[in-house]
């Protein structure tokens, strides 16, 4: 299947520029952590991999991440995301996010330079205390937005893109809305405006247009 090319409007440009002072602080707490990223990604794939996480950035507030994760920390561990799957973290990931990756890598052979995520030898209980964890490294964060990518080059293979940004618009897309949803709910997704504050809200956006933002406009001071 061939992905068409998209175009942001000039009314979404402008829409972008309402959020350019959250966007920029955003980029702040990034280069805060460049060393960390440059031990964890390497220099061809920094922006793009951190394009595709980057518009959760918008939504992390470090206060409220504290509180959140500090009031489900203990449910999830002893019931589970059943009972308590919240986003944490700068890339606001969940823990059924991780177990959904960690199931995909353990299950695809071409994947297995990757199965360093996977939690082994240990109970379900203390699983979930090394996932939980791990999710609030952002050392961690950054090794599963590697693999979330990864994944996404190996689900998707089969796919052609017009161009670099059409990809990374599909990638971002789907670890937004999930990677395992199907292909065509993934593709229709792509068009709808609905972040950061949902789809009723005055100045929603598509989540990948911020991930394009931050790729064509911050790629010089992460690939140094």
């Amino acid at each position: 299947m061939k992905q068409s090319s998209f175009t942001i409007s000039a009314n979404d440009k402008k829409t972008i520029e309402y959020y350019r002072n959250d966007i920029n602080n955003a980029v702040f707490l990034l280069v805060s952590q460049k060393n960390t990223i440059d031990l964890e990604l390497n220099k061809n794939e920094k922006i793009e991999i951190l394009a595709i996480g980057f518009p959760e950035m918008l939504r992390y507030n470090a206060f409220n991440d504290l509180i959140e994760t500090s009031s489900n920390r203990l449910l999830y561990i002893n019931a589970g995301s059943t009972a308590a799957d919240f986003s944490t973290g700068y890339f606001q990931m969940k823990p059924s996010f991780v177990e959904d990756l960690e199931k995909y890598v353990a299950e695809a052979g071409q994947l297995g330079k990757y199965k360093n995520i996977l939690i082994e030898n240990k109970t379900e209980k203390a699983t979930r205390v090394e996932r939980i964890n791990r999710l609030e490294d952002f050392r961690w964060q950054l090794r599963y937005l590697k693999v979330i990518w990864m994944v996404m080059e190996e689900k998707y293979s089969y796919m052609l893109f017009k161009n670099k940004k059409d990809k990374l618009r599909f990638y971002a897309t789907a670890y937004n809305f999930g990677f395992l949803q199907p292909e065509k709910m993934i593709t229709n997704y792509q068009k709808i405006k609905a972040f950061p504050y949902g789809k009723d809200k005055k100045n929603a956006l598509r989540f990948a247009d911020f991930s394009i933002d931050f790729s064509n406009n911050y790629n010089s001071l992460f690939n140094q």
